[in-house]
């Protein structure tokens, strides 16, 4: 009698990843408990074992699923108001970029059900979802947020915030084509069945500018990074149109408001923010040139990678801020992690928004609630000749004195904002005439 087939895999293989077997494999907790609840079904709701089996059977049991596992999900998170968290939790630990063609789609099909049914734990493996934008079928992420807007902006405003944010970016860096998750998927019928978000732009930008107009407060939770996203998305007549009707007399106020911690997640992808975290904790002054290159290679160098930099700047600017113990370990600091990536890159436009992303926090600086870390690296960069920074802050300290011994400081504070509003509300049939590009800004 020949051996019974093996389980289906969760993730793709090869010869640098363990087997589902080895202890170290995150597929493993999974395949034990399907060995024993191979078949879940209501009688073993009592089991410890069922969210992880119930998992790898939601994930791997081939198409169309079984409506057994959609009764057992449902009633045992009836029953214990943990098991949703618990399955969403399971859900979440395995490593996204390295998940097959199928249990992929498996998992946004959990993920839709679990929103569905408002279960506890459907919000952070949305987010989760957010984070790993453009990705072979998200487009289906976009039909769970479509659904559930009104819901979400009652019960979760902070999710469909940051489901605007994430979609805006992702408009914004004009990247909406996604890039195979592994080798399995270069010739896969399932990814190329699969609904992508390049292929239904227009009902993306409807979907954000229909929150937009009808969740305004919701939105405002951004903060003045949701000027910023509006401003790089000038070109697109739907948002252009609706800053003019609803956004245009509120800019000032919602610039006043910082970016969330939040949202600053928003604009890298965790394996991008563990190896910023990396760099700016471990390396040291001197080592950090091949971090780079490696960091580049992965991220940057790739399509529409270079779009992400101004992304990155504001992650950094506003979502890490080292300890003192940190700053003088003698690790690179984030200034320096900046100007690096500022000379990297290669589009002027890019560059453009990189350094707005930069100063972003300076421009509107509240001494009150303002945060002088987020604006740290832009004050330490402007310094351009290290060897004589005493001499060069000293002047700048006298320049400043000096204007307001002569009282010029409101007039140059009235000259910098007049400008800005100059700029964000410049006029569509201007900016056409200077053929600016998708993504540029006019700063």
């Amino acid at each position: 009698m020949p051996p019974p087939p093996p389980p289906p895999r969760l993730l793709a293989g090869g010869d640098h990843h363990p087997s589902p077997t080895s202890a170290s494999s995150p597929e493993h907790p999974f395949l034990s408990a399907h060995l024993l609840l191979p078949s879940p079904s209501p009688s073993d709701l009592p089991s410890l074992h069922l969210p992880l089996a119930l998992a790898f059977s939601f994930l791997a049991d081939p198409s169309p699923l079984p409506r057994r596992l959609l009764v057992v999900l449902h009633a045992a998170g009836g029953r214990y108001p943990a098991f949703y968290h618990a399955f969403a939790s399971a859900l979440l630990s395995l490593p996204f970029p390295l998940l097959l063609p199928h249990p992929r789609n498996r998992l946004l099909l959990a993920a839709s059900e679990l929103a569905r049914a408002a279960a506890p734990g459907f919000a952070p493996l949305l987010v989760s979802l957010l984070r790993r934008l453009p990705f072979p079928g998200d487009a289906r992420l976009l039909d769970i947020f479509h659904e559930h807007a009104s819901f979400l902006a009652d019960e979760e405003p902070q999710l469909l915030a940051s489901a605007v944010f994430a979609f805006l970016r992702l408009l914004a860096k004009n990247r909406l084509d996604p890039a195979p998750q592994c080798l399995e998927c270069s010739d896969c019928g399932e990814c190329k069945n699969a609904k992508n978000l390049a292929g239904c732009r227009e009902n993306l930008v409807s979907f954000c500018a229909s929150v937009l107009r009808d969740h305004t407060q919701v939105c405002e939770l951004i903060g003045r990074d949701l000027v910023r996203c509006l401003h790089e998305l000038v070109l697109v007549q739907e948002f252009h149109e609706l800053w003019k009707d609803s956004m245009l007399g509120r800019a000032a106020e919602i610039c006043r408001i910082g970016m969330p911690g939040w949202c600053t997640a928003m604009a890298v992808s965790p394996e991008m923010e563990t190896q910023l975290l990396f760099m700016m904790n471990n390396v040291k002054w001197g080592n950090q040139k091949r971090y780079q290159l490696w960091f580049a290679r992965k991220h940057l160098m790739v399509p529409g990678g270079e779009e992400r930099i101004p992304d990155i700047v504001r992650f950094i600017c506003c979502g890490y801020h080292p300890t003192n113990k940190v700053m003088q370990s003698g690790v690179i600091a984030r200034w320096a992690v900046i100007g690096w990536l500022l000379t990297s890159c290669n589009k002027s436009y890019v560059q453009a928004n990189a350094k707005v992303a930069l100063f972003y926090d300076w421009l509107f600086f509240d001494e009150g609630k303002g945060n002088v870390m987020n604006i740290e690296p832009a004050m330490l960069l402007m310094n351009y000749d290290v060897r004589r920074k005493e001499a060069i802050a000293e002047c700048v300290r006298n320049a400043f004195a000096e204007d307001l011994e002569r009282g010029l400081e409101d007039c140059m504070a009235s000259r910098v904002e007049d400008r800005f509003m100059d700029v964000i509300y410049q006029d569509i049939s201007t900016v056409e005439t200077r053929k600016t590009p998708m993504g540029n800004s006019s700063w």
